[in-house]
């Protein structure tokens, strides 16, 4: 009998006779332990509205707290610089950023089923593409994270650099994950809307970061002269340059979110296992051994050699 026993019920084998939903392996047991077992196209929906409501939450407070004027339309980031609403908003997107891991983890998981067990060509090319999207997802949600932990006018360093991350690679991960879902489409995998809808939010996610770095690098170039003649209202002197640069930040990352609702159509087809431990008893056991019998033929031995 094995030493290690298993701590969960037996998940009972499948029935090979009619096809089901992939299953993927238990790695990712917090999913598990939750009710997204078998529902999870809802972690793309939880995980925007989750987000979502970090960003609405944490710009009332900012107003309600007078750190945001009410007539202003500030940077996302703007909205978390002051306490209390910055530990809210940086609680808040810790949790979001751990959601769009997930969202990436499972999203790579699905690819990868597809590519092991179905009949695509160039299978192991686009293997190597999966691994780089998973690279830059988890890199990207990483980014986010950073911008809500390093406020702007603390940490403008940090903050830039997880900016960078976070709509970078974001950009590159979604334009990945669009041609894969091109390439699974050219092989009757894919759903044809899904992948046009991917390519159209892609698409927009390009030109919503285009327009955002060229108005916050020309809103920044007259900040700067301005605060050299001893203005601080650049937002008001500047307005539509300003406006345009901030409403463009909530349209990337809004264009983020729709790009991980698109994940839902494919989650409705997958199975997460339980997670299961194993247990060695060996090393938890505290029993005493019993002391080894000598039989009486080695002790007759011994008796006559004596």
């Amino acid at each position: 009998m094995s030493k290690y026993v298993r701590a969960t019920e037996e998940t009972p084998a499948p029935d090979t006779s009619t096809p089901g939903p992939p299953r993927i392996p238990g790695v990712m047991s917090l999913a598990c332990l939750v009710f997204l077992r078998r529902r999870l196209y809802l972690l793309p929906l939880i995980t925007a509205l989750w987000i979502i409501m970090a960003f609405f939450i944490s710009y009332g407070i900012s107003v309600n707290s007078g750190s945001v004027k009410s007539n202003d339309f500030p940077y996302i980031s703007y909205t978390a610089i002051e306490a209390p609403e910055r530990c809210v908003f940086g609680q808040l997107i810790n949790i979001g950023a751990v959601l769009l891991g997930m969202n990436v983890w499972v999203r790579y998981l699905f690819v990868k089923e597809i590519l092991l067990k179905g009949t695509i060509t160039d299978a192991t090319k686009w293997q190597r593409v999966n691994n780089f999207g998973i690279i830059f997802g988890f890199v990207s949600a990483l980014g986010i994270s950073m911008v809500a932990n390093f406020q702007t006018v603390v940490q403008r360093g940090p903050h830039y650099v997880g900016a960078g991350l976070a709509f970078g690679l974001g950009l590159a991960y979604c334009w990945l994950q669009t041609r894969l879902s091109w390439k699974l489409r050219s092989e009757k995998y894919g759903n044809q809307f899904i992948a046009i809808a991917q390519l159209v939010n892609s698409f927009a996610l390009t030109v919503f970061l285009l327009l955002f770095a060229v108005t916050k690098i020309i809103y920044k170039i007259h900040e700067a002269k301005d605060l050299k003649m001893g203005l601080t209202d650049t937002k008001f002197t500047v307005r539509g340059v300003y406006l345009t640069s901030t409403i463009s930040e909530w349209l990337v990352a809004t264009s983020v979110l729709t790009f991980a609702l698109t994940f839902t159509w494919d989650f409705r087809a997958l199975v997460m296992e339980t997670p299961r431990v194993n247990v060695n008893f060996d090393m938890i056991e505290n029993i005493p051994k019993e002391p080894e019998s000598v039989d009486d033929t080695n002790m007759n031995t011994i008796s006559a050699k004596v």
